[in-house]
């Protein structure tokens, strides 16, 4: 083999290697079926490129949020379609800025809170844990859920709603609640919300078309590589010095305490396919804790995910399927059996 022939190899693989990635992440992203046949870490590194090249944001789609002073947003009051590669579904949405009936908004015997995994992103409203708990047990159910939602804009919500007949609360803790209950406890209980200059602006970027172009993935992947060699930030002092995921949790529920004392509360996480069971076992030894108001003593704490398998989420969005939801409203409403709530 000669050099000139050699080199003619070289460039030619150089550029076929690249092309080959590309082309197969196109395609599995497009084909997430296809997905199932590879080990989680797999399909890890294709969602991971779906949800930050593809996937749209619902609360800053145009038609799908609206500005709230005290709330930052809510979803928009109507009806619109939200669509991605694995599911399209029709979202009706109250005077609330939430997705359930006008009429559930009266007196409801249980309320939902929590983000867009109690939602119901990506199934319809029927197919809702807290909707099917609704229909096994005959109790008017209101979901409040709002993406991105974190427990302090969660008891902000519950503060507007209509708790004159309330039975229980049920509370959906994710992981991403930590930074929104972080900055309140920062800023002196205070919630920090955005302005609706900036709510128009995030509508206006995350609202424009979301194109494909040659070389996508391959650039995500690059740039995602790029910034784990980056030097970690350094924490700062207030951020060194603040309490854990469970202490801020309980914190922002001791300053609602007028909201939640007397009530049933069951609190779980639901974080995705990947979640660890901390904030389960921290929360469950932190009720212990001599001194805490009746309330949290006796909430009652969920292991959802022990439940809950590989298939019963999106592939690549990661939200819960019909099915997952359907395990959730059995697991809720063998445990209100329980308590003696239904």
């Amino acid at each position: 083999m000669t050099i000139c022939t050699a080199m003619t190899i070289i460039v030619i693989a150089l550029f076929l290697i690249p092309v080959l990635l590309e082309s197969s992440m196109y395609l599995l992203i497009r084909r997430p079926g296809l997905l199932r046949m590879f080990s989680r870490r797999f399909r890890n590194s294709i969602s991971y490129l779906y949800i930050q090249g593809d996937r749209k944001i619902m609360q800053y789609q145009k038609g799908c949020g609206r500005y709230s002073p005290d709330l930052g947003y809510t979803l928009n009051p109507g009806t619109f379609a939200y669509s991605e590669i694995e599911f399209t579904n029709e979202y009706h949405i109250n005077s609330l800025g939430v997705r359930d009936t006008e009429k559930a908004l009266d007196a409801p015997e249980i309320i939902l809170l929590g983000d867009s995994f109690a939602l119901g992103w990506g199934v319809d409203a029927q197919e809702t844990f807290i909707k099917v708990l609704e229909k096994k047990t005959g109790l008017t159910t209101l979901n409040t859920c709002v993406p991105s939602f974190g427990t302090v804009r969660e008891m902000i919500m519950l503060r507007k709603a209509d708790r004159s007949c309330l039975k229980c609360l049920i509370l959906q803790y994710c992981a991403d609640d930590y930074d929104e209950n972080r900055l309140y406890f920062q800023n002196g209980n205070q919630p920090q919300l955005m302005r609706e200059e900036t709510f128009e602006k995030i509508v206006n970027y995350f609202g424009r078309p979301i194109s494909y172009y040659p070389g996508k993935y391959l650039r995500l992947k690059i740039r995602k590589k790029l910034n784990a060699l980056k030097p970690a930030n350094k924490p700062t002092t207030s951020d060194a010095t603040c309490p854990d995921e469970v202490e801020l949790f309980v914190h922002v529920l001791k300053q609602n305490a007028d909201l939640l004392t007397g009530i049933p509360l069951i609190v779980f996480e639901l974080s995705g396919i990947n979640q660890t069971n901390d904030f389960t076992r921290k929360l469950r030894e932190k009720i212990k804790t001599p001194g805490e108001p009746s309330f949290i003593r006796e909430m009652i704490i969920l292991d959802i995910a022990a439940g809950l398998e590989e298939n019963h989420y999106y592939v690549l969005d990661g939200h819960l399927t019909p099915e997952g939801h359907r395990i959730i409203a059995d697991v809720l409403y063998q445990t209100l059996f329980r308590a003696n709530i239904y």
